[in-house]
């Protein structure tokens, strides 16, 4: 009895500290994987950032949003199974091995060596499997993407009527997740076929050898029990680990197709120790740049130099390479060949942050955050006071509506800004390039969503805007360049014309000068 009670009173003396080892790992676990999220997190947008606007237009954003949870949940889930799954199950193997040897080696034996052909065969499942886990997430990740691309454009989708088609396009790439996930799961299910058989094998041989020592009076009842008591547990564990081991597979694949996606090399990077950009005067020299993009030649040898404080406008067809000329000025793209310099430093020799603020840009399709009118027009200068950003939106031409809004510069805007006019949307940017107050301004089509009457009052405020700056002014309303010092024609990523604007216009057969004559309501005819 002295037996049995001491025995009675090890197993929950056994199980209370089992459990607070289980607690205190939860605890511990809980900490480390947490702060692993955060930081995971935290990290992957941070080098997803530093990707080039070219990445950024080829991929969808809810795509890249899916893969950095991909990659985060893919290792957290990895790192508990490993940590509360297969360590333990590793480790209660090695435990019911040295009971079974210690009762009789030839038991023990028997669970060394079907244990290690069982788990290497599952691991080769899993390598296996690994493949098709991939191509589910991957597959999940691209009907993400396609879903969020949809509802950014559902006021297409119903301007349109095509709610029936866009079903239907989604619907593919539904079908594409579901075929994969379907295979990979035949697959797990043929797992599990295989290791019910071989768990089958290992119970016969151990609860028939175990049987047969007894009636040989080399064990006795109690091992036999033992042994029954040990079959049961790891047929019970190990019978799912295929599962558990498609389930780490598909972790695995998950974090993969994340990572390879976010961690692709930069492609507009700073070179080692780069200075920040020096400015003192602003003068802008192009020399001999050569630049393709998608296998198409923009410029070949093309040169411009622009003299500290002039303002130019760039003017062309579509396609003739204006707005490729301002991405290479904010480095978007470096060009193969020549030299781009302000102020005489090469600009892919200094900090592109540095270079960056050095510029204001007013794009044609303003980007705006679904966050207030006052958080969108500080996005340049985040140290404004609340005076300084209605000044600028004043500036702007932007005041006056804003200050009929009904939440006023707290107004939410709304995703990329839709609930705003386009209008609206240009004097926001314009209010945020005055804020900014960098010393070269590029203005690409910044009165485009402007009514004549609304174009007319700004233009006094870009006027004010472009003094005593460096300013590249791109447009298709040639009304918005006639303060221009200077006219810069384009055509086919070549210089065609060069000069003020009353120069041009008195060039017999020039092109600025037929351009100007074949506009209709300030707009060029692209024949």
């Amino acid at each position: 009895m002295s037996t049995v009670w001491f025995w009675a009173i090890l197993f929950p003396g056994a199980f209370f500290i089992a459990q607070k080892l289980w607690r205190s790992s939860g605890f511990t676990g809980m900490r480390w994987l947490t702060g692993f999220r955060a930081t995971a997190y935290q990290l992957l947008f941070e080098y997803l950032t530093l990707h080039s606007k070219d990445y950024f237009n080829s991929r969808f954003s809810g795509s890249l949003a899916s893969k950095i949870s991909n990659a985060v949940d893919g290792i957290e889930n990895l790192t508990e199974k490993v940590l509360w799954r297969f360590l333990p199950l590793f480790l209660g193997i090695l435990w019911y091995i040295f009971y079974s040897w210690t009762s009789d080696a030839r038991l023990g034996v028997i669970i060394v060596v079907w244990s290690t052909l069982f788990l290497c065969a599952n691991v080769w499942f899993g390598m296996k499997l690994q493949p098709y886990s991939y191509a589910v997430a991957a597959a999940a990740s691209t009907l993400k993407g396609k879903i969020v691309d949809a509802l950014s454009n559902i006021s297409l989708v119903h301007e349109y009527a095509y709610i029936a088609g866009e079903r239907n396009y989604i619907k593919t790439y539904v079908d594409k997740q579901r075929r994969a996930e379907a295979t990979q799961w035949w697959l797990s299910e043929w797992v599990l076929l295989i290791n019910g058989i071989l768990i089958s094998g290992f119970m016969m041989l151990m609860i028939g050898t175990s049987v047969y020592l007894y009636q040989q009076h080399t064990i006795n009842i109690g091992v036999v029990v033992m042994i029954v008591v040990i079959v049961a547990d790891l047929s019970r564990q190990l019978f799912f680990l295929g599962q558990e081991i498609r389930d780490a597979g598909k972790f695995f694949g998950q974090a993969r197709e994340g990572l390879e996606e976010i961690l692709r090399k930069h492609t507009i990077v700073d070179i080692p120790d780069a200075p920040s950009l020096m400015f003192s005067r602003g003068v802008i020299a192009i020399d001999l740049i050569d630049f393709e993009y998608e296998n198409t030649k923009v410029f070949a040898n093309f040169s411009l130099t622009i003299p500290a404080g002039q303002k130019i406008g760039l003017v062309g067809k579509s396609g003739a390479g204006k707005t490729t000329l301002a991405s290479l000025l904010l480095r978007h793209f470096d060009v193969q060949n020549g030299v781009i310099t302000i102020d005489g430093q090469n600009i892919t020799q200094v900090r592109l942050d540095s270079l960056r603020r050095a510029i204001a840009f007013v794009p044609q399709d303003t980007s705006l955050f679904h966050r207030s009118i006052k958080d969108n027009i500080r996005y340049s200068n985040p140290d404004a006071t609340e005076e300084e950003v209605e000044h600028a939106a004043a500036l702007g031409q932007a005041d006056e509506f804003i200050q009929n809004l009904p939440d006023k510069y707290d107004t939410l805007v709304g995703e990329r800004g839709v609930k705003l006019s386009g209008g609206q949307r240009q004097r926001i940017a314009i209010a945020r390039a005055f804020l900014k107050n960098a010393p070269i301004l590029i203005l690409d089509e910044a009165t485009s969503s402007l009514d004549s009457e609304s174009e007319h009052a700004i233009q006094k405020s870009l006027e004010e805007l472009m003094k005593q700056r460096t300013v590249i002014a791109i447009a298709h309303r040639l009304s918005t360049l006639k303060k221009m010092d200077r006219i810069v024609v384009i055509a086919d990523g070549k210089i065609v014309e060069d000069g003020n604007p009353e120069e041009l216009l008195k060039k017999p057969n020039g092109v600025f000068k037929h351009m100007w004559e074949h506009q209709v309501k300030g707009f060029i005819i692209d024949e």
